[in-house]
C-alpha cells in the first residue's frame, strides 16, 4: 500500500493593519480629499456667484445713475431748430458731472459736448443715448473705471481667501478624519486582536444614536457572543478530555478481560452498561452546558415552570417539596432552560438532604427563587467554588459535578446570577434570580 506524504502544517498569517496616515491611498486620504474637494468647490461656488451679484449690483446702480444724469442734462438743453445750448441754471444742484461725458448729435455732426471729449472706447464706459426735437440725439458715457476696480479688487480678495480657506480646511479635515476614523481604528484593532483570538475590552460607544454607535454597539455584542462561543468550545474540549477517560478505561478493562477469558459476559455486563450509561449522561450533560439557545426569549410562568418540574419527580419526592410566594411571576427567558435549572437544583437539594425542600418566589427588582433543603450545608470556603463543572464536595453521592455548572451557565443565558449561602439553622439556600416581568395572577 502507497503510503502519502503527510502534508505540511498550515500557518494562517494574518495581514499586519496598514501603516496610518498614509499620503495616498486608503479610506483616510480619500476621505481628505473629497473633503478638500468640496471645500475647494463650495469656495469656488460661493465666491463665482458672489462675483456675479457684485457685478450685477454694480451694473443697475451704474444704469441708474447714468439714467438719472442723462435725464437731468435733457431738461437742461435748450433745443433750437439751429443749435443746441446747456442751461446751467436748469441743472440739479446735486447733479455731478465730472464721471460723465454727453454731446448732442444730428446725423454725423456734433453741436454740443458737455464734460469733455465724448469717449469712442466702451471698455470702461457705460454709454446710452436719447432721441429730442429738431432730430438731435443726446448721447450720455458714464465712467465706471471704479466699479471696474472694485470687481478686480473683489476678485484678487477671492484668489487670496481661497488658499487661506483651503489651508484651514485642510487643518479641519485631518483634525475631522482623525475624530471620525477614531472608532473605526478601534474597530480594527479590536477586529485584528479578535482574528488572533485575543478578546478586547469592549470598543467605546460614540456619542449619538448614528450608524458608527450602532455599528460599534454591534461589534461589541458579536465580540461577546463569538467569545462565548469559543469558551463553549475550549469547555466542552476540555471538559470531554476530562471526564471520558474514566469509563472509557473502564470499558477497555472489561472488554481486554473479556477478551483473555479473566470475566464471563454475564459479570462483565453490568459494568459495562454501567459505562455507557455514565458516558450518555455525562455526553447529555457536556453538551448542555456548550451549547446556547437558538430563539428568542419569551414571557414564562415561574410557577407553571415549578409545578411542571416537581411533577416529573417520584411521589416521595414530591411530597418533600413546598411551594409559596409570588408563583404567578413571570420572567424572560427560554423554557427548557429554565425547567432544567430549576430541575437541577431541586433535585440536588433532595439528593443532599433527607427532609423537607422549601421553594420561595419574591417578586422585587427582578424575580427571586429561593431553594432551601435542611442538608449539612457547605463550608464557606467552598460556596464561592460551588457551580464550577466537575466540582464534588461529597464523593460518596453519586453524580458527575456538571449540575449546578449547567445552572449558572443557564443563569447567565438569561441574564440573571446566582448565589449561595449557608441557612443558620442548617442547610443550603440557593437564590436564582432572573430578569422579572409584570405580575400576572392566575
Amino acid at each position: 500500500m502507497r503510503v502519502l506524504p503527510r502534508k505540511a502544517a498550515q500557518t494562517i498569517r494574518l495581514a499586519p493593519p496598514r501603516a496610518k496616515g498614509r499620503l495616498w491611498g486608503g479610506f483616510r486620504s480619500r476621505l481628505m480629499l473629497s473633503m478638500l474637494a468640496v471645500v475647494l468647490l463650495t469656495a469656488l461656488l460661493v465666491g463665482g456667484v458672489g462675483f456675479v451679484r457684485f457685478q450685477a449690483t454694480l451694473s443697475q446702480v451704474a444704469k441708474q445713475d447714468l439714467n438719472s444724469i442723462t435725464s437731468a442734462v435733457e431738461q437742461a438743453l435748450v433745443i433750437t431748430p439751429e443749435r443746441v445750448v446747456l442751461d446751467p441754471g436748469r441743472l440739479p444742484r446735486l447733479v455731478e458731472l465730472s464721471s460723465s461725458r454727453f454731446r448732442v448729435m444730428r446725423g454725423e455732426q456734433v453741436f454740443l459736448e458737455i464734460g469733455g471729449r465724448f469717449p469712442s472706447e466702451s471698455l470702461n464706459w457705460l454709454k446710452t443715448e436719447r432721441l429730442l426735437e429738431q432730430g438731435f440725439v443726446l448721447q450720455a458715457a458714464l465712467d465706471i473705471r471704479s466699479q471696474n476696480e472694485a470687481l478686480r479688487a473683489f476678485w484678487r480678495t477671492e484668489l487670496l481667501v481661497l488658499p487661506l480657506s483651503l489651508l484651514l480646511a485642510l487643518v479641519a479635515a485631518y483634525l475631522l478624519v482623525d475624530y471620525l476614523m477614531r472608532p473605526i481604528r478601534h474597530l480594527t484593532e479590536a477586529a485584528h486582536a479578535i482574528a488572533q483570538q485575543r478578546f478586547p475590552k469592549p470598543v467605546p460607544v460614540p456619542p449619538g444614536q448614528d450608524e458608527l454607535s450602532d455599528l460599534a454597539e454591534s461589534f461589541n455584542r458579536m465580540t461577546r457572543a463569538v467569545e462565548g462561543f469559543l469558551e463553549r468550545e475550549r469547555n466542552f474540549s476540555r471538559y470531554t478530555s476530562h471526564e471520558l477517560r474514566t469509563p472509557l478505561a473502564t470499558l477497555r478493562v472489561q472488554i481486554e478481560a473479556l477478551e483473555q477469558g479473566l470475566l464471563t459476559p454475564q459479570e462483565s455486563l453490568p459494568a459495562i452498561k454501567g459505562s455507557l450509561e455514565r458516558l450518555e449522561r455525562l455526553l447529555a450533560g457536556l453538551l448542555a452546558l456548550t451549547r446556547s439557545p437558538q430563539k428568542d426569549p419569551e414571557p414564562l410562568d415561574v410557577g407553571i415552570a415549578l409545578r411542571s418540574v416537581v411533577q416529573n419527580l417520584s411521589s416521595k419526592e414530591q411530597q418533600r417539596i413546598t411551594l409559596k410566594g409570588d408563583l404567578g411571576a413571570q420572567v424572560l427567558g427560554y423554557g427548557e432552560l429554565l425547567q432544567q435549572a430549576l430541575d437541577n437544583l431541586l433535585s440536588n437539594a433532595l439528593k443532599f438532604s433527607q427532609g423537607e425542600v422549601q421553594v420561595e418566589v419574591r417578586q422585587a427588582d427582578m424575580t427571586h427563587i429561593f431553594i432551601r433543603d435542611r442538608g449539612p450545608g457547605v463550608r464557606e470556603e467552598d460556596l464561592l467554588r460551588l457551580g464550577n463543572p466537575f466540582l464534588r464536595l461529597q464523593p460518596r453521592v453519586e453524580g458527575m459535578g456538571l449540575g449546578l455548572a449547567l445552572v449558572r451557565h443557564i443563569t447567565t443565558l438569561l441574564g440573571g446570577r446566582l448565589e449561595f449561602r449557608n441557612r443558620p439553622g442548617g442547610g443550603l439556600e440557593v437564590i436564582l434570580s432572573l430578569p422579572g416581568l409584570e405580575v400576572r395572577r392566575g
